[in-house]
C-alpha cells in the first residue's frame, strides 16, 4: 500500500495542502464562526492539538489578498453558500502568532514583539502610497524600520486596523494563536507585571468597541480571567475544554483516526494509539492529540513494529508537571499516586486563570494541568462544584511517572548519601535495607511495580555520587543488574533485584538474587578490584530486604 503523505514539520494549513499532505477537514468550523455571534472568540486547548493549523486555515479562508479557493477544494465548507459568497477572501486579515515572544527578560520579549510586527505591516507596505493620516504613517514607518517604542507597541493593531478599513472598506478580521505565550515566558522570568500591561493594552486597543474589527479569534492554552487580560472587551466568547460547541475541530475524533489507520493501512493498531494518545475529553468528545498520532502513524508506515512514544516529552512547558511536583509535594501525595494507578481524583478547579496566581493555591495548579492537556475530564463538568479528573492515557501517564523519578532523583543527588555509601561498603545489609525503603516510601505508589522499576530506583540513587556506576554491564557470564565501582579504593558492589509476590517471600527471592549472583560468576569480571561485595535485594512494594556476601 502507498504510504500516506503526513504533515510532520509542518502546522500551516497552506503548506499542508499545497504539499498534498494528508489533512482531516476541520474547515467546518469557518461555518460555525461566522454565525456565532460573539465578535472576539478564544478557544482555549493544549499543546499539539492543531491550534496553528486551524489559525492559519482561517487566515486563508478570509484573506483578502488573494484568492485561495483552490486551498479549499473538496472540503466542507464549500458546501456552505453564505460562507463562500460573502466570507471567503472578502476580508483583510493580521495573523499574528505569539509562540516565540519569549525571553529571560522584557527587553528580549518586547524586541520579538516588535520583530512580529514589522512582518505584519511589511505585509501591507504598499497601503503607505495612500493618502493616510500622519500620526498613522509614523507608526507604519516606525514599525517597518523596527523603531516601535512601547507606547506605539501597544497601539500598532488599532492603527493597522483603522488604516486597512480605509483602504479596503472592509473591517480586519484578526487571527491571534497561542495568545498566552509571553504571560507564560513572562511568568517564568519575573517580568509578569510588565508583561501584563503591555499585552493587555494592546488586546484592548485593537478589540474593544473598534468598529474596524469584524471578528477576532484568539487561541492559547489557558483560560485567562477577563479580568486579567480582556478588561473592557465587550461579546467575547470563551470556549474551554468544557465546552459542548467546537469541541470536534482541534485534536483528531475517533472516526478520524480510524479513517487515517484505514488510509495508511494501519487499523491493526487502533487499540494501541487509542491506549497511548486518545482519553482526551472536550465538551462530550472523545479526542485524540493530534500530533501525536500523526508522528506515530509516520513511524509506522516505515516500521510496523515500532513501539508507541512519549512524543511530550519534547514539548516545551513541561515544567509544568516538574513545578506541580515541588509546589504539592506530588512523589507521596495519594493523589498522584491514584493518578498513576489509573483512578480519577475529585479536585474543585477553575477555568479563570491568572498567569501570576498559577502556583499560589494547589487548586489553581490542578487546573493548569487540566488546560494544559496533563490531566482530562473523567465525567461531566460543573462550575465550582468538585470535579472529576484523570491522566488522559499512556502518554501522559509514562511521562508524569519519568517527571517524578526525575525530580525524585534530582533531590536525592543534593541529599547526604554518606549513610548509604557507607552501609553498601561495609556491608550493612540491615542498615540498607531501611535506608532504601525509606527512600521508596517517598516515591508515588504503583499498582504495577516491576524489577526494572526498582533497578532504575537505585540505580538513580547512587547515580552521580563520584564512583563509576554501571547497569546491566557484562560481567562473567552474564550482566548483573548494577555494579558501583571505587577504583580510589579498589573495591567494588554487585547488586542483583528481585521483585517478590508478597513480603513472606522476601527473604527467599534475596537469596535467589545471590545464587544468581553465583551462579553467573558475576565477580569474575571485576578481577582489577582488591574488594568485592555482592548484593541480593529483594523488593515488595515499598519495603527492600538486602542480602550479602563478601
Amino acid at each position: 500500500m502507498e504510504k500516506v503523505s503526513l504533515p510532520i514539520g509542518s502546522s500551516g494549513f497552506r503548506d499542508i495542502r499545497e504539499s498534498g499532505n494528508y489533512y482531516i477537514d476541520k474547515t467546518g468550523i469557518i461555518s460555525e464562526i461566522i454565525r456565532d455571534d460573539a465578535r472576539v472568540i478564544l478557544f482555549t486547548r493544549p499543546l499539539r492539538f492543531g491550534k496553528t493549523t486551524v489559525q492559519t486555515m482561517l487566515s486563508s479562508f478570509f484573506d483578502i489578498r488573494e484568492d485561495y479557493r483552490k486551498l479549499f477544494e473538496g472540503l466542507s465548507v464549500m458546501e456552505d453558500d453564505e460562507a463562500v459568497s460573502r466570507w471567503m477572501n472578502r476580508y483583510p486579515v493580521i495573523y499574528l502568532s505569539l509562540k516565540d515572544v519569549e525571553g529571560i527578560r522584557i527587553g528580549k520579549a518586547l524586541s520579538l514583539l516588535s520583530g512580529l510586527f514589522l512582518n505584519i505591516f511589511e505585509e501591507y507596505r504598499f497601503i503607505l502610497e495612500e493618502n493616510i493620516a500622519e500620526g498613522d504613517k509614523i507608526i507604519f514607518e516606525h514599525a517597518l524600520s523596527s523603531k516601535l517604542s512601547s507606547s506605539e507597541i501597544c497601539m500598532a493593531l488599532s492603527v493597522l486596523v483603522k488604516v486597512l478599513k480605509t483602504y479596503y472598506g472592509r473591517e480586519a478580521i484578526i487571527i491571534v494563536d497561542e495568545c498566552d505565550v509571553p504571560l507564560s515566558s513572562a511568568e517564568r522570568n519575573g517580568y509578569y507585571n510588565e508583561m501584563l500591561d503591555m499585552i493587555r493594552t494592546i488586546f484592548s486597543s485593537v478589540l474593544k468597541d473598534n468598529p474596524n474589527v469584524r471578528k477576532a479569534i484568539l487561541t492559547g492554552c489557558l483560560r485567562i480571567s477577563k479580568e486579567s487580560l480582556f478588561t473592557g472587551v465587550n461579546n467575547m466568547a470563551v470556549y474551554s475544554l468544557t465546552d459542548k460547541r467546537y469541541a470536534r475541530y482541534f485534536g483528531f475524533t475517533d472516526s478520524e483516526v480510524m479513517k487515517l489507520l484505514d488510509d495508511a493501512g494501519l487499523s491493526d493498531k487502533a487499540g494501541t494509539i487509542r491506549e497511548w494518545y486518545d482519553g482526551y475529553r472536550i465538551g462530550d468528545e472523545s479526542i485524540f492529540a493530534s500530533w501525536d498520532v500523526i508522528r506515530y502513524v509516520d513511524r509506522l508506515q516505515y516500521d510496523r513494529t515500532a513501539p508507541p512514544e512519549d512524543f511530550w516529552a519534547d514539548t516545551s512547558g513541561n515544567d509544568v508537571i516538574r513545578r506541580f511536583i515541588e509546589k504539592t509535594n506530588a512523589s507521596i501525595s495519594p493523589e498522584y499516586s491514584a493518578l498513576i494507578n489509573g483512578e480519577a481524583i475529585s479536585m474543585r478547579i477553575s477555568e479563570s486563570l491568572t498567569y501570576g496566581d498559577l502556583y499560589k493555591n494547589e487548586m489553581n495548579i490542578w487546573s493548569l494541568l487540566l488546560s494544559t492537556g496533563y490531566l482530562t475530564l473523567a465525567e461531566g463538568y460543573v462550575p465550582y462544584e468538585e470535579t472529576k479528573l484523570r491522566l488522559p492515557n499512556e502518554e501522559i501517564r509514562h511521562l508524569f511517572i519519568e517527571e517524578v523519578d526525575s525530580w525524585f532523583h534530582d533531590m536525592a543527588k543534593k541529599a547526604d548519601r554518606t549513610p548509604l555509601f557507607d552501609a553498601i561498603w561495609e556491608g550493612d545489609t540491615s542498615g540498607l535495607s531501611r535506608i532504601i525503603t525509606s527512600y521508596l516510601r517517598r516515591t508515588i505508589s504503583y499498582y504495577d511495580y516491576s524489577e526494572s522499576y526498582y533497578h532504575a530506583f537505585v540505580a538513580g540513587l547512587v547515580a552521580s555520587s563520584g564512583y563509576k556506576v554501571m547497569s546491566n554491564r557484562e560481567s562473567g557470564s552474564g550482566r548483573p543488574d548494577l555494579i558501583i565501582a571505587d577504583a580510589d579504593a579498589g573495591r567494588a558492589a554487585v547488586f542483583e533485584f528481585k521483585r517478590s509476590r508478597s513480603a513472606v517471600n522476601m527473604e527467599k527471592d534475596a537469596e535467589a538474587a545471590l545464587g544468581q549472583i553465583r551462579a553467573m560468576d558475576y565477580r569474575s569480571g571485576l578481577l582489577e578490584y582488591d574488594s568485592i561485595i555482592c548484593y541480593g535485594v529483594s523488593f515488595f512494594q515499598k519495603t527492600a530486604l538486602a542480602l550479602c556476601v563478601k
